[in-house]
């Protein structure tokens, strides 16, 4: 069996399973396991098996892995990371899973004009994995970067990770309820992605993503907007004047997150769009 015919087994299985993109899936498995990119299979090919016995091989250590993609589990945690915006970020149960929306936040909060002021103070709010924090840090080493969450296992992988991509010493890590106690006028800049599932849409989601990854980090009963309206409060006085307010929220929450926004009385508040054309990202400014 040659990795075309691998990953079309592959594919066969985990499609029969229910995995969405199981093509996909297959090829970040196999790419994996052979240490390169999903397209470097195809083209790359001093890194195929050689022989048969390196096949059997290969054919061995995918066993155990593609079993769990097949009970649910997500590719992210059988692989054990992900790339996020040009960091390999380690995944596990601890924390939600880095997803390619984020990194359009992350984006937009570089292309932001909150780095005039020197050095600039950034917080991320229910860091999670740490992908926020992190990648702001790696971007903008000029930067002050506290991550706030109120997980001390989250906060773990995420001091894991900081060491994973040598910026230790880079983020101030800190296990708090969103930013109760943070003092007035200490940021230029609040980033947050955090729980925004409403109970009932939490009993809809994917198994795959109900039944591993961390509920406390989908879901904020019973609305989904209980958590985005606390910190866009604390934010208000958070927040240096001028400061910016960063939020990623549900595909069907641009709406209400720009009333929260207006009615606290931010200034100039923004609804951006992922890549699915979803609204999915506030930017307010803090009067």
């Amino acid at each position: 069996m040659n990795i075309e015919q691998l990953i079309d087994s592959l594919r066969f299985r985990f499609g029969a399973s229910g995995v969405d993109n199981a093509r996909r899936v297959a090829e970040e498995l196999v790419a994996h396991l052979l240490n390169c990119k999903p397209l470097e299979i195809y083209t790359k090919r001093d890194i195929q098996p050689k022989n048969q016995t390196e096949q059997l091989r290969l054919i061995k250590q995918i066993e155990p892995l593609a079993k769990r993609i097949e009970n649910g589990e997500p590719l992210q945690y059988v692989v054990g990371h992900v790339d996020f915006f040009g960091l390999q970020i380690k995944c596990d149960r601890r924390a939600l899973i880095p997803r390619p929306e984020t990194e359009l936040l992350v984006d937009e909060v570089l292309c932001s004009s909150i780095w005039k002021h020197k050095p600039t103070s950034v917080i991320d709010v229910g860091t999670g994995s740490g992908c926020i924090a992190l990648t702001l840090a790696k971007q903008r080493p000029d930067a002050n970067v506290s991550a706030v969450d109120l997980s001390a296992e989250a906060l773990e992988l995420a001091q894991e990770n900081a060491q994973l991509n040598d910026l230790q010493g880079r983020v101030l890590w800190l296990e708090n309820d969103l930013l109760q106690g943070v003092a007035e006028g200490s940021a230029d800049a609040v980033v947050a992605n955090l729980p925004y599932i409403s109970s009932i849409d939490y009993q809809m989601l994917s198994p795959s993503v109900r039944d591993h990854e961390p509920q406390t980090a989908l879901e904020s009963a019973p609305t989904g907007m209980e958590l985005i309206q606390q910190l866009a409060e604390q934010a208000r006085y958070v927040l240096l004047p001028g400061g910016m307010l960063f939020l990623e929220f549900g595909h069907n929450q641009g709406a209400l997150v720009r009333e929260c926004l207006e009615k606290l009385g931010y200034r100039n508040v923004q609804i951006k769009h992922d890549l699915a054309g979803h609204e999915r990202m506030a930017i307010a400014v803090n009067p």
